[in-house]
């Protein structure tokens, strides 16, 4: 086990929920390694993969569940910070392929904004087919679900409950929020961690599939270039009623999971 000095640290999200922005922050934590869902592209490019793109073929071999598993509790990363940041749903119901040594911490976004954020991003795209694309990258629970029973594993299998960010939260009070979580999992916490420039401050281990995908998607630029968290940035929640008809009825399947996961912050 490694020492709260040497966290290592799972943050396990649903897409557009702010998980990269966290991720830009984490890289302010001294003597941090940073992997960016590693078992996400074993689930969406990799052999054993159940989301691969429609119409593709795995593009990232090396990126099975058990090479992934090994890499993160390689013996060269017990002298220093790891933080993983990857989606709930590229475990779901293969829980015994997720690395051992590890804390667990939850990031949550209404489902209203993050179904919104992710339908905006297909659009931007110029796919014809928005509705399909927009489904075709999401698992049968839509995230949501796959993150609630992924919470309640690691509830059960630890005895205690795991952190939990509501990224609502962290815009209102960036300072206080990221506070709370360092002590949470272990990390020493410093003002780093509010403000970050264009360029990385550490080099993110991640499959090279992720970034040829982001001149088209834009996955992150937008947590690449913006300058940090600061206090007041949550906007409010535009009516179901005005959302997409594919975006309503995601939202509608995913809240009871949300408030389950909103419950437990």
């Amino acid at each position: 086990m490694t020492s709260s000095r040497n966290a290592h640290v799972f943050l396990w999200a649903v897409p557009r929920s702010l998980s990269t922005a966290f991720t830009r922050s984490m890289e302010s934590i001294d003597n941090v390694a940073i992997y960016l869902e590693p078992y996400g592209c074993a689930e969406h490019f990799g052999p054993e993969g159940r989301l691969i793109p429609k119409d593709t073929s795995p593009t990232e071999m090396e990126y099975t569940y058990d090479k992934v598993k090994a890499s993160l509790e390689d013996k060269s990363l017990e002298n220093k910070c790891v933080f993983v940041k990857d989606m709930g749903y590229a475990v779901h119901k293969r829980y015994d392929k997720i690395a051992k040594g590890y804390k667990h911490s939850f990031l949550i976004r209404h489902p209203i904004k993050s179904f919104l954020s992710y339908y905006n991003m297909m659009v931007s795209t110029g796919a014809d087919d928005v509705d399909g694309n927009f489904i075709s990258w999401l698992p049968e629970g839509l995230g949501y679900q796959e993150l609630w029973e992924l919470y309640c594993y690691i509830e059960n299998e630890n005895g205690k409950k795991p952190f939990v960010v509501n990224s609502e939260d962290l815009l209102n009070d960036p300072q206080q929020v990221l506070k709370q979580y360092c002590e949470a999992v272990g990390f020493e916490y410093n003002d780093g961690l509010l403000n970050w420039d264009s360029k990385p401050k550490v080099k993110w281990n991640m499959a090279q599939a992720v970034w040829d995908l982001e001149p088209i998607y834009n996955w992150f630029s937008n947590s690449l270039t913006a300058g940090g968290f600061k206090k007041g940035l949550s906007k409010p929640l535009p009516s179901i009623e005005e959302l997409p008809k594919i975006v309503q009825e995601c939202v509608r399947k995913s809240m009871p999971y949300y408030e389950k996961l909103n419950a437990c912050c």
